[in-house]
């Protein structure tokens, strides 16, 4: 099958007319937080199951803390939202660092480049991304958790047995009463 070339000249776009002007019309975001301040005025977001989430709008830096106490959940909480926030392009990753609190991890945010642009209300707005993004996960874990503990602490009827109901027998196991002390001296083992 043979190609068909035409070789010339392209048409020219037509000119565009010079009285359009293009207005960009601001979108107002609302977005809805548990948020407190302090005297200092930080503000820390308690949205979080895990991490309390400070903002230092002095310093320019977010902290996070747990909750409770620390442990692999927390640790993973704070991990996850500053991966987040670095790949929102919102904190500078090689700022990210433990902070002088124990379990505490910290990052710096820039300033933006735009003076229409407030860095604060971009950390509030992506916060409450990644939040949104994760209660319903970590929700579902904490009822799996609490399920669970139910189930052992109160089974249900055919799960468990009263007292009594298992009649004794005079020898159970493999470990004869009387002959105890031949298991824990260690004889016969050789």
């Amino acid at each position: 099958m043979p190609i068909k070339l035409k070789v010339g000249s392209v048409a020219p776009p037509p000119p565009a007319p010079a009285n359009i002007k293009i207005n960009i019309v601001p979108e107002t975001i609302q977005v809805s937080l548990k948020v407190r301040k302090t005297l200092d005025g930080k503000i820390m977001i308690l949205d979080h199951l895990h991490i309390d989430i400070v903002l230092d709008l002095s310093k320019k830096k977010i902290t996070t803390f747990p909750k409770k106490q620390l442990n692999d959940e927390v640790y993973s909480s704070q991990n996850n939202y500053f991966k987040f926030l670095t790949n929102e392009g919102i904190v500078l990753p090689e700022s990210i660092q433990v902070g002088n609190v124990f379990g505490s991890l910290e990052a710096k945010y820039p300033d933006s480049p735009n003076e229409k642009v407030d860095a604060v209300q971009v950390v509030l707005l992506s916060t409450k991304k990644f939040l949104d993004k994760n209660t319903p996960a970590l929700e579902a874990q904490e009822f799996i958790e609490n399920e669970i503990d139910d189930h052992l602490v109160e089974p249900t009827p055919q799960d468990s047995t009263e007292l009594g109901e298992v009649p004794e027998e005079p020898k159970k196991g493999s470990i004869t009463p009387s002959r105890i002390r031949r298991y824990l001296s260690g004889y016969g083992y050789y």
